[in-house]
Order: C-alpha cells, then structure tokens, then sequence
C-alpha cells in the first residue's frame, strides 16, 4: 500500500510539472507561430500562460519562463496592434529579462538572444521616451528613460556595450522629470545620473532638485562640490548666488562673486552672476556693465546677451503699463506719443542682443516671440 501511495504521489508531482511547463510550452509555441506569420491574438493568447508560469512555485524560478516571457512582452511591444493595449509591455519585458539576470543560472546558454532582444529594447525605449515627451506625456517618458538604467545593468554585468550612453538617458529621464511633480523621483533620477556622468550640467540639476524637494543642505552641499570642480560653470554659479539672492543676501552675493574675480578676473560665468546680483538689488547700471563685462570675456555668453534684452523689454514692458491707463485728454495724448518714443528708443537697444541670442540659440521660440513683437511694433511706429 505504501508503494502504491508513493507511486501515485510521484505520478501527481510529475504531472502538476508538466502541466506547468506546458505553460512555457504555450508561449514558445505562441511566439513560433506569429514569427511564422501569425496574428496580433497568438501573443496575446500567450499571456496568461505567462503569468501561470511565472505565479507558479515549479516554474516560477525557471530561467526559461522569465526568458519567454521577455521576449513575449517585447513582441507585445513592437506589435502595432497590441502596443496600443498593453503600453507597459517594454517594462514587462525588461523586468523578466532583470530577473532572469538575477536568477544567474549557469545553465541557460541563450545569451546572444538576449543580447539582441535588449539592444532593441533600449533603441525602442529611448525612442519611446522621445515620442511621450514630445506629447507632453511626461510620467511615460521618464518610464521609458529610467528602464536603460535596467537594460544596461544587465548588459554591463554580462560585459556587454550597450547601444544607448544611460548618461544621456538619465540626462532626458531627469528634463522629463521636472514636468512630473514628483520630487523624490527626480532627484533619485539625478543621483543616478551623477553616478555615471562627473560634469557641471548634472550637479546643476542635482542640487535644483534638492532645492526644490526642499533638501536646501544637502543642496548647497552638492551646488559647492560642482563648483569646486567646475568654478567657471554659470549655471552652478547662478544657482549658488540666486540662493544668496533669495534669501535677499545681496552684499553676501557680490561679495562671493568678487572673491570669485580676484582669483580669477576672466571669469565671464562670474561677470554674468555678479550682474544677475546687481540686477536684482535694483542697481540696474551696474549690472548692464556687469553683462557687457561677461560678453567682451565671452562673446558667445548667450545668458548675459540675454539678459541685457530683457532689461531694456522690462523697461518698455513698463511703460506699456503706464500707458494703459492713459485717458484721451490733449494732454494725457501728448504723454502717450512720448512714451512711444521711450519704446522705441529702449527696444533699439533691446534689439541688437536678442538677435545675438537668437544667433548663438536659434531654437529659442521665447526669443523669437519677443523679437517679432519687438519688430511688429517698430513697423507700425515708424
């Protein structure tokens, strides 16, 4: 009687295996048949196969059925008709191939299919990442960006290239971030970043993120490790003073700008902060020299040719507003022609920088905007 238990226990463990290893049988069979020129549903019928195999303690750890499972989600994934339905498939993918890395069985001899099935993964996820953020669809894009992270992590570990630099990814999944609102993931995304890129951009990125997570030590910490790397940097510069600023220290401000020139007079990042500085304590001659000083350093200082624009335009900007609220008196009419030619006496001088900005930046569409109000309005009043 024993035997026979025992028999029929084995028999009962042997078919739950097979049973469960028809699963991947299931998908392997599925993805044969729509790469022999099937349809969109052999794919899809393949998924809940997945998903048993992957719930299912016999299998569950099985290199293969994450292995099929990756390269199921991927063809999900490039499928025209499915993507539209399952938008997360390049995530699903990625996720069971990071497992199956993980897994690290000696015995799976299947790399180079792997290899392949990620390199297309990356150049879709990052071109994924690019669609989303042209659509504004911004939470999407920095998914697509973030997972190279795990694409490359495997490839690396394998001592593989990847295709796609993760510094530029992290770098485009960090821009994306900053439309998301979520705080801690755009500094989790900077941190990374940082780890893989040593350059001023990424500190400048690394410490806004801190600051406006509201971590200002930890900010100011990272802000002065960019800036003792890279001192001339204007952005890591701007940063370090507009903290000064905000907190109204405008003489701390100058103050850290010109210990800043005396080792170092050539410093046009150092001119154009020290305006920006003068400029928001209201001494706006001394700023203007300060932004001329960083232009004959650096002629190609597209930050101080911008900012002398937008003195003169916030100067007219004024006047406009002034002009508003002008009656239609003989007198108030007198006004108004004479603020006119205030206007077109400051935009003349407004004019020559935001052409040089437009020049050196010719994307900039706010440049090109103010411009053509600029010449639309010197054409009418001529």
């Amino acid at each position: 009687m024993k035997k026979i238990a025992l028999a029929v226990v084995l028999l009962t463990a042997i078919l739950m295996a097979n049973a469960q290893s028809g699963n991947n049988i299931c998908v392997w069979n599925a993805m044969q048949t729509y790469s022999e020129g099937g349809s969109s549903n052999d794919l899809e019928s393949a998924i809940k196969c997945s998903d048993e195999a992957i719930g299912n303690e016999a299998t569950m750890n099985i290199s293969k059925t994450w292995f099929y499972r990756g390269k199921l989600y991927r063809m999900i994934f490039q499928d025209t008709v499915l993507n539209k339905k399952y938008g997360i498939a390049s995530f699903e993918a990625i996720k069971a191939f990071k497992k199956l890395y993980d897994i690290a069985d000696p015995k799976f001899k299947d790399w180079n299919d792997v290899y392949d099935n990620l390199d297309a993964l990356g150049t879709l996820s990052f071109n994924g990442g690019v669609v989303e953020y042209h659509r504004k669809n911004y939470a999407q894009a920095v998914q697509f960006f973030y997972s190279i992270k795990d694409i490359n992590t495997i490839l690396e570990g394998k001592k593989r290239k990847p295709k796609i630099d993760l510094s530029i990814a992290l770098q485009y999944a960090a821009q994306a971030a900053q439309n998301t609102g979520d705080k801690k993931l755009r500094v989790d995304i900077c941190k990374d970043w940082l780890a893989v890129e040593d350059s001023a951009l990424v500190y400048y990125y690394y410490g806004v993120a801190l600051r406006n997570s509201g971590d200002t030590i930890q900010a100011r910490k990272i802000m002065n490790e960019g800036l003792a790397k890279f001192p001339k940097d204007q952005n890591l510069l701007r940063e370090k003073v507009l903290s000064l600023i905000d907190a109204e220290k405008y003489p701390e401000a100058i103050q850290y700008i010109n210990g800043l020139l005396e080792n170092d007079p050539k410093n046009d990042g150092a001119w154009f902060v020290k305006g920006l500085a003068y400029y928001q304590s209201g001494n706006i001659d001394t700023a203007i020299v300060c932004y001329s000083k960083a232009i004959e350093l650096n002629p190609k200082s597209t930050n101080s040719y911008n900012n002398l624009g937008a003195i003169y335009v916030n100067q007219a900007k004024t006047i406009f507003d002034e002009m508003s609220k002008l009656g239609n008196s003989p007198a108030e009419t007198k006004k108004y022609n004479e603020m006119i030619q205030q206007i077109k006496a400051l935009y003349i001088k407004a004019k020559p920088y935001l052409e040089k900005v437009k020049e050196l930046n010719p994307a900039d569409d706010a440049i090109t905007r103010t411009l053509a109000k600029v010449n639309a309005f010197m054409e009418s009043n001529k």
